[in-house]
């Protein structure tokens, strides 16, 4: 059973009092007095302990606290399209490793009455940390507040850099633990102009598969598509 915890809130030997959400999930899962719980802080630590009830409140004595290795650097950039299928992503983008979610404001996200916007950010980033509680990653994905096309391009990035295309060449079989990068556009795609902005700002463009994709699709798709690159390289 697994409960989260505020970052760097683990200490080998130290008490740690769950908050009224984590409470009432231990309550839901009919936890019990002396259960063993994994506890996460989607910072790199994890902890294992004792749980036990006080009152309505549920504490855990921990004995045992591991800081995991960051994953390796993967950030997805998406047009910011409608929230509840962002929201959906971004649980799918914990899941499988990604480092960064970037949602992207772009020519076409202006005309979706149900894109996403700053305020939808928290909820998101409250849904990246319930996905780590399910899949058992120690690490949440940081969740960026929606910006500009430009603004994302102008940032220096290294490593590889892609474009999901469905016109685009195959994605590539190895890649290394170095940075990632995959931009994915809206629905109806990037439009011309920020197309010639991205080429040149080296993107390759990659292939997901035949058909053409819902942006949430892609970023799972892309996001599989590096896992098992990297996979490969790291198996030789």
């Amino acid at each position: 059973m697994r409960v989260l915890v505020p970052p760097g809130s683990l200490t080998l030997g130290g008490t740690i009092e769950l908050d009224e959400e984590e409470s009432h999930h231990l309550a839901v899962r009919r936890a019990h007095s002396d259960e063993l719980v994994e506890l996460l802080d989607g910072a790199g630590g994890v902890a294992r302990g004792k749980a036990r009830l006080r009152g309505r409140v549920w504490i855990v004595e921990v004995d045992a606290v591991e800081l995991r290795p960051p994953l390796a650097p993967l950030t997805i950039a998406v047009g910011a399209g409608d929230r509840d299928h962002f929201g959906w992503l971004v649980e799918k983008a914990a899941e499988l490793g990604v480092t960064t979610v970037v949602p992207l404001e772009t020519e076409r996200t202006q005309a979706v009455a149900t894109r996403l916007r700053d305020r939808h950010v928290p909820k998101l980033r409250w849904a990246a940390l319930q996905a780590i509680k399910q899949s058992g990653s120690a690490w949440a994905p940081a969740i960026e507040a929606p910006g500009t096309l430009e603004r994302f391009l102008a940032r220096a990035a290294g490593g590889a850099r892609l474009l999901a295309d469905v016109g685009g060449d195959d994605p590539p079989v190895r890649l290394d633990e170095g940075p990632a990068v995959v931009l994915i556009g809206p629905e109806g795609g990037f439009t011309n102009d920020e197309r010639s902005l991205i080429d040149s700002a080296g993107y390759a463009a990659i292939a997901l598969g035949r058909f053409t994709l819902r942006f949430e699709t892609a970023a799972v798709a892309a996001a599989a598509a590096v896992a098992i690159a990297r996979g490969r390289s790291a198996h030789g």
